[in-house]
């Protein structure tokens, strides 16, 4: 009899630590799930903001090479036609011009411009009407431009 009290006291208590040790295991399994649910969350926010970033970042920086590659061929051909006498001759060297352009730039730029002198619209000395066609992954423009006689380095 008294040793029935005792396995039965012995049992309950067994009963209890078992359910106390299941319970302890349940809580550490969910603190496991919560950490790495929480770092997955970490993970994608983190590319989202830096593809957010790098996307705007590009955007950026085509406009401004479209701008400078848009100077460049205005001081180019200003100092063209402020050297130059003869239309016909004006015409060729635009056209040299926008071959040399293109070889020039075809290594450090991954786009393509090109410069199309328009017929009848090239004063040597005054001015010329160029079509120039920019053209690279993030950006695409064609448009027609009246270049005066100026030349930066007579200034």
């Amino acid at each position: 009899m008294v040793t029935d009290r005792l396995r039965e006291r012995r049992e309950r208590d067994r009963s209890c630590e078992s359910s106390r040790t299941e319970r302890g295991q349940v809580i550490l399994i969910g603190a496991i799930a919560l950490a790495f649910i929480i770092l997955g969350v970490v993970i994608v926010f983190n590319g989202v903001v830096y593809t957010e970033t790098l996307s705007s970042a590009q955007t950026g920086q085509s406009a401004t090479t479209a701008e400078a590659t848009e100077t460049e061929i205005q001081q180019g051909i200003g100092c063209l036609i402020d050297k130059q006498d003869d239309d016909e001759q004006l015409e060729e060297n635009i056209t040299a011009f926008n071959d040399l352009y293109q070889n020039s730039t075809a290594h450090s730029s991954p786009a393509v411009v090109d410069i199309s002198p328009k017929p009848g619209e090239i004063h040597a000395g005054d001015n010329a009407t160029v079509t120039i066609t920019y053209d690279s992954n993030e950006l695409h423009y064609e448009q027609e431009r009246t270049i005066e006689a100026d030349c930066p380095e007579d200034s």
